[in-house]
């Protein structure tokens, strides 16, 4: 029987049971959603852990951040999710995460220019509240290899795409997507997942109806973002690695 079809970036299949799954991408991506939409259809991943952090730490490292597992075994499907750069942008900075004051306060023009920094304001970097490192640079959000902030959050996408991308080639079992996608059919896609690696599913779909996928945040309304200023508009895509963006399936308009 031929797999149901579903747009995709990147697809791999390896051999052996899959028991577990872990969502990668950044903020405002879809993580959320599409973490708690394979827990709620495919039994076999109802226990993987999500973004919250254990006792020996984050199961596959922070999530959000440049790939740092300390092992990638075949019996995880690793979910790496990306999302359309003008849309990603708008809704980062309607909800800037971690953003230091000075950075959050700014206006869209402004946000999207300035040097990217964000602080440890969250205990489940397991950092407790009060303790040396609460409130201090997320390092994180810097350069992986140098250590340097990025100049822009578009020099961080880059950067954060080239690391997601490479988790084809450390997981056998990798499944890229499209936050527009996924949400645009997010029934097809957990069709896709279990006929694809052949995980049962149930007969019928359960949707995820709470903001994050968490009830206590209320019911998710889409959001509708206004089209960048010409000025914005060409900012970004004269930042964004155009050959990059291309692979993601994603183009200026």
């Amino acid at each position: 029987m031929a797999t149901h079809h579903f747009p995709t970036i990147a697809v791999s299949r390896g051999q052996g049971a899959i028991n577990e799954h872990f969502v990668f991408g950044e903020r405002n991506s879809g993580t959320n959603l599409a973490h708690q939409l394979l827990v709620q259809n495919i039994p076999a991943l109802k226990d993987s852990t999500g973004d919250r952090i254990g006792p020996q730490g984050f199961r596959y490292g922070w999530k959000h951040g440049f790939p740092q597992m300390v092992a990638a075994p075949a019996s995880c499907l690793a979910v790496v999710m990306f999302r359309a750069p003008e849309t990603w942008l708008r809704s980062m900075h309607a909800r800037p995460w971690h953003a230091v004051p000075e950075l959050a306060k700014l206006e869209f023009s402004d946000f999207i220019r300035a040097e990217w920094q964000t602080r440890v304001d969250e205990q489940n970097f397991g950092v407790a509240q009060g303790g040396a490192r609460w409130g201090k640079e997320l390092h994180y959000d810097r350069h992986p290899l140098t250590g340097a902030r990025f100049e822009t959050i578009l020099g961080l996408r880059r950067a954060k795409s080239t690391g997601f991308l490479s988790l084809e080639a450390r997981f056998a079992n990798c499944l890229m997507l499209r936050h527009e996608d996924l949400t645009a059919n997010p029934e097809g896609c957990m069709r896709f997942v279990s006929e694809h690696y052949g995980l049962a599913r149930y007969q019928t779909f359960r949707p995820v109806a709470a903001r994050r996928g968490r009830a206590s945040e209320g019911a998710f309304q889409p959001a509708a973002y206004a089209p960048l200023e010409t000025a914005d508009h060409a900012f970004v895509w004269a930042q964004l690695d155009l050959a990059q963006e291309a692979q993601l399936g994603y183009a200026p308009t």
